[in-house]
């Protein structure tokens, strides 16, 4: 009889042992847990809207939403230097302190959200120019940091603007392809730009400089890739929406 009661006595202190919760955030590698975000807004001319999410290892993943040099999907990595530095103004700006929106009375003033994470959590701050200089810091230290990474985020383009050097092609991409990331590869070797979209379909105008590629064999190189439905030359820009 005591043999059995203790039997079921350590049954019970082991079931209660496995039914602790360790908090989620104590078992998540580095390279999984966010440190800070930056988002930005647009405006009424072609401010530049993007994201760039910190991790705590210093990857930082970048993406080019609207009048973006580098449109879609990115990732580079912090030095240790610098994911120090960025670590100690993240700490001494405590994003926590703040409400999550700060009101402007500036019109048409391009807005930021700045998240910081912690330990699960996670506190959003909204604002545009008129915000407490801490923020404006600590934004313009993410700014520096993807510039010095050869990432164009304090300036937007025109994406409707077109280069004297530069000739344009159409392309229609399947209805799933994100146009952002298809043109990576494209824009490292061709120096390939995204313009603007045609339309709801997926159809793209792009620019592209004579100097560095012919047309003709732009247009076989596009027409033979897998996510291209149809590639042509733009002969006539000016006349199209």
């Amino acid at each position: 009889m005591r043999l059995n009661l203790l039997l079921l006595l350590l049954i019970g202190l082991f079931a209660c042992k496995s039914n602790k919760k360790t908090p989620v955030n104590a078992q998540t590698p580095a390279a999984d847990r966010p440190m800070i975000q930056l988002q930005t807004t647009g405006c009424r001319g072609y401010c530049p809207v993007y994201r760039l999410l910190v991790f705590e290892n210093g990857k930082v993943e970048y993406e080019g939403i609207r009048n973006m040099e580098r449109m879609g999907k990115a990732e580079f990595q912090l030095t240790p230097t610098e994911l120090s530095a960025l670590s100690r103004r993240v700490e001494a700006v405590n994003l926590w302190q703040f409400p999550t929106e700060i009101p402007t009375h500036i019109a048409d003033a391009p807005g930021f959200t700045l998240t910081a994470y912690r330990a699960g959590l996670s506190h959003a701050v909204s604002g545009s120019a008129d915000v407490p200089m801490q923020l404006l810091v600590l934004q313009n230290d993410l700014k520096d940091l993807a510039e010095a990474h050869g990432f164009v985020v304090k300036r937007g383009v025109n994406p409707n603007e077109k280069n004297e050097n530069s000739a344009q092609v159409i392309v229609k991409l399947k209805p799933e392809v994100n146009a952002g990331n298809w043109i990576i590869p494209f824009r490292q070797h061709n120096g390939l730009q995204l313009v603007r979209r045609l339309g709801e379909a997926n159809i793209w105008l792009i620019s592209y400089s004579p100097d560095s590629i012919q047309e003709k064999l732009l247009l076989e190189m596009l027409k033979a890739d897998d996510e291209v439905l149809e590639a042509q030359p733009n002969r006539e820009t000016q006349q199209r929406n």
